[in-house]
């Protein structure tokens, strides 16, 4: 009976080795392009309440996209007045997409932050081993 229980043991441990083999180095996920997008809306109102020197209306300081997994930037101007990102000017209800390839960190200005921009950094996708297993994981 002992040899038993050892035995499931063993095999358990190998599954467990197994599964995190696989996640530490299997490839990464295939995503549609909606899973791969970060969304930010330039909300109504936007350039009133810059024009009154209020603060920026929800855009962090820094935005982070990762190669092949969340590398797609959708900006929407939901304002009624025209915005730029960027070199990006967005007419009302524009809607402008941009996917990124390679990984980079890019200085953006916006016409609604009044001199204060943000930064865009671009990752590169978690590479295989530890760095790909804490991805998986959400570490």
């Amino acid at each position: 009976m002992r040899f038993l229980y050892g035995a499931l043991a063993a095999l358990g441990g190998l599954a467990l080795l197994g599964a995190l083999g696989w996640a530490a180095f299997g490839p990464l996920p295939a995503r549609s392009d909606a899973d791969r997008e970060l969304r930010y809306v330039i909300p109504k109102g936007a350039a009133q309440q810059g024009a009154r020197g209020q603060g920026p209306l929800g855009l962090p300081s820094e935005l982070h996209l990762q190669v092949g997994v969340r590398d797609i930037l959708v900006l929407r101007n939901e304002d009624t007045e025209p915005q730029q990102i960027g070199p990006v000017a967005l007419a009302p209800g524009q809607t402008y997409r941009i996917q990124f390839s390679q990984p980079a960190a890019i200085q953006l200005a916006c016409s609604f932050h009044q001199g204060i921009g943000f930064v865009l950094f671009v990752d590169p996708p978690p590479g295989p081993g530890w760095e790909r297993l804490r991805w998986r994981l959400g570490w």
